[in-house]
């Protein structure tokens, strides 16, 4: 996340940090009512404190002296998940046993320069498009495999993370003045609907992307160490969580 998106928690924080929930304005309000699990007081003091770090979580809400998880979004282009697609590699080998094949084909994909670690010229270093249209094979083996097992992926990708000891109840796309809170759970149930997959991307996860943080096409130092690192966005969220919204209302 940028320096934006962690102004923006700061500034969630601040708005709600041991405010009355009669004094805070009404997105923040509706924030609330959304979350609260039983009436609340116009006198109840909201307490708000950040998480971040390795956690899932940014953001965590205390009122009725109940503590809600809260993972915060703005902006465009999403980014939900990172990690070193060598570590990613050692949990889809425990967890599902891979081939070697498709250890290999992600490998591959993840570099882009036609090595399986990132030892390969500057001037093998592929774009998604190239690699896709080199490779088929190689795309079809991953997003097959992604397909067959997206529920459970995109679960670990937002909400349960690799290494972090709080998990969001709540996605919270906006700033303190205007935004959109739904479930988490809902939001996993309609990223793994078949019907919201991301068609046009190279190689989706229900309705997350799949890709390379940065392949450092053009070499340089600036974003060597961006190599080699898995990256989930969910480029749509901004709209997706409306819809997400909107549909619990029916």
């Amino acid at each position: 996340m940028g320096k934006d998106g962690f102004d923006n928690e700061t500034l969630l924080m601040n708005a709600l940090a041991n405010k009355k929930y009669c004094d805070l304005n009404e997105n923040l309000k509706n924030t609330i009512t959304f979350i609260s699990e039983k009436p609340i007081d116009d006198n109840e003091i909201i307490k708000a404190y950040k998480l971040g770090g390795v956690n899932k979580t940014d953001l965590i809400i205390e009122f009725n002296s109940t503590p809600y998880n809260l993972s915060i979004k703005k902006g465009s282009g999403n980014s939900v998940h990172q990690e070193k697609v060598d570590e990613f590699i050692s949990f889809l080998k425990k967890e599902y046993d891979i081939s070697d094949d498709l250890k290999n084909d992600i490998l591959c994909f993840i570099w882009g320069d036609g090595t399986l670690d990132g030892t390969g010229n500057v001037s093998d270093r592929l774009s998604t498009t190239k690699f896709k249209n080199l490779y088929p094979g190689k795309v079809n083996n991953i997003k097959n495999f992604f397909h067959m097992h997206k529920r459970e992926l995109i679960e670990r990708f937002l909400i349960k993370g690799v290494k972090s000891e709080s998990s969001p109840d709540y996605l919270y796309y906006g700033t303190p003045d205007e935004g959109t809170i739904i479930n988490a759970n809902d939001a996993l149930n309609w990223l793994s609907d078949d019907k919201n997959e991301k068609k046009r991307a190279a190689i989706p996860v229900g309705g997350l992307t799949f890709q390379a943080w940065n392949r450092n096409i053009n070499g340089g130092t600036k974003s060597e160490n961006k190599r080699g690192v898995i990256q989930l966005k969910w480029g749509s969220f901004d709209e997706d969580s409306k819809i997400i919204a909107e549909s619990r209302k029916k």
